[in-house]
């Protein structure tokens, strides 16, 4: 099951909506740097359109489908077995309950990490607006303080929010790019709260 659902993540991916999210939408993709996933990292981008992961999953290599998980809303994307089998399967997802469900919501997240994979997080925990980011969720940071070995890479998305805002269904072309910075290592002897705001300010730099 496992092989048969990355060949339909690399078809869905490469042969289906990259080309759409290029082509169609007018996605631009830039990069400071192609980051490496041969160990974990987390790529931690802001967040206002599903269109935001999808971008992001299609500037993946082939194999790094395989070993690099956006992390999803248990309450959303697990809400019935169609939507699970989607975010499972299509976006090989791992799921956060933001309802403080489980002692240790981000149980799941360490395992990946201590496996060698890598996630995609998005630390203001649902879809803002496209012009200004939320306060960020401490999750990342979290993560980021106990595994010190392991890197982020900032991400940020431009004009997503156009092409699919939330709450509506209709997809429209826009002037909109996914910009990848370099992989950042955190310094240890800062606070959760510092780390936050380094992430962030990470991000911003990239808008510009």
């Amino acid at each position: 099951m496992e092989n048969l659902a990355f060949i339909i993540r690399v078809i869905l991916f490469k042969g289906i909506l990259a080309p759409f999210v290029k082509i169609i939408l007018g996605v631009k993709f830039r990069y400071d740097e192609k980051p490496s996933f041969d160990k974990s990292k987390i790529i931690v981008a802001n967040h206002s359109s599903h269109v935001d992961a999808i971008a992001i999953l299609c500037s993946l290599s082939i194999r790094d489908l395989k070993r690099v998980h956006p992390v999803v809303a248990r309450d959303y994307f697990y809400r019935n077995s169609v939507t699970k089998v989607f975010a499972k399967l299509c976006l090989n997802s791992v799921a956060v309950s933001r309802d403080r469900q489980f002692e240790n919501p981000l149980h799941q997240c360490e395992k990946l990490l201590e496996k060698g994979h890598s996630l995609i997080i998005f630390p203001e925990g649902t879809r803002g607006s496209s012009d200004e980011m939320k306060e960020f969720k401490k999750g990342v940071s979290i993560l980021l303080k106990k595994y010190p070995d392991v890197e982020f890479v900032p991400a940020f998305c431009e004009g997503f929010g156009r092409i699919l805002p939330k709450g509506q269904w209709l997809i429209l072309p826009s002037n909109s790019s996914l910009k990848i910075g370099k992989s950042k290592r955190v310094d240890q002897e800062l606070e959760i709260n510092d780390i936050t705001s380094f992430i962030r300010k990470s991000i911003l730099d990239l808008k510009f």
